[in-house]
């Protein structure tokens, strides 16, 4: 019924052999529906046993793909996936369930010297990433070489890839088009640079998906905007969804 497992340095991902795991789960959702039951946050739901089920979008690489392969060249602590199946037009992934709070829900409780050690090490996750080489060359694009998830850029499904960062920047003018003048999109796409690196970019760094004990990071959540990026966009993505501090 559940396949064979796939074991990664610190995710252990079974591969299903058929569309059952799916079912089954798919059955486990309409249940909850029916009989009510705890939801987290968006498509977040409880399972027994310590578990947790994230139902998404099957466009995209799917995220336990991502983390394993984050797993293998970084020591960035990250969810355990045990199981990812697409099935009725959605990707179901079933993850242990991460110890900690949040960094937005206790951002507001932590001393200055907390707050420097958790930068600091969000500071080394970032580099780990920044670390490894491309396989595809100037492109901005997913793990594989192919279109990416972007919620900055769109949420009308994937977009690119692009060739390089200049194509990127041309894509960046189109979804600000409806919002400025033309004279305003020329200057801005004069000022827009296409000389950055490219480098691997988890895509949402906000502090919703920064999972923590104390002052210690012990998930970075949210892989599924990951991909190859220019250099500054991890920075860009991060300011884009700021915490929010109220107590």
């Amino acid at each position: 019924l559940l396949g064979t497992a796939t074991t990664t340095s610190a995710t252990t991902v079974l591969q299903p052999h058929s569309p059952m795991l799916a079912t089954v789960l798919q059955l486990y959702l309409w249940f909850r529906r029916c009989f009510g039951g705890k939801r987290r946050r968006g498509r977040i739901v409880d399972l027994p046993f310590g578990l947790l089920l994230k139902v998404a979008s099957p466009e995209g690489v799917p995220e336990s793909d991502v983390i394993g392969f984050v797993n293998r060249h970084t020591s960035i602590p990250t969810p355990n996936v045990v199981a990812s199946v697409g099935g009725y037009g959605r990707r179901f992934f079933v993850m242990k369930r991460v110890h900690g709070r949040t960094l937005e829900s206790v951002l507001h409780t932590l001393d200055p010297a907390q707050r420097a050690k958790i930068a600091q090490q969000l500071h080394s996750f970032v580099s780990q990433l920044r670390s490894i080489k491309s396989p595809h060359g100037s492109s901005i694009c997913a793990l594989n070489g192919e279109a990416l998830i972007d919620s900055r850029i769109t949420t009308c499904g994937p977009v690119g890839p692009f060739v390089d960062e200049t194509a990127f920047n041309d894509r960046l003018l189109q979804t600000s088009a409806p919002f400025k003048s033309k004279s305003d999109l020329a200057e801005l796409r004069s000022r827009m640079r296409a000389t950055h690196a490219i480098v691997f970019t988890h895509g949402d760094i906000a502090p919703r998906n920064i999972m923590v004990e104390g002052d210690t990071v012990v998930a970075l959540l949210d892989w599924q905007q990951a991909g190859w990026h220019a250099e500054h966009w991890e920075f860009i993505k991060a300011r884009w969804c700021p915490p929010d501090l109220r107590a």
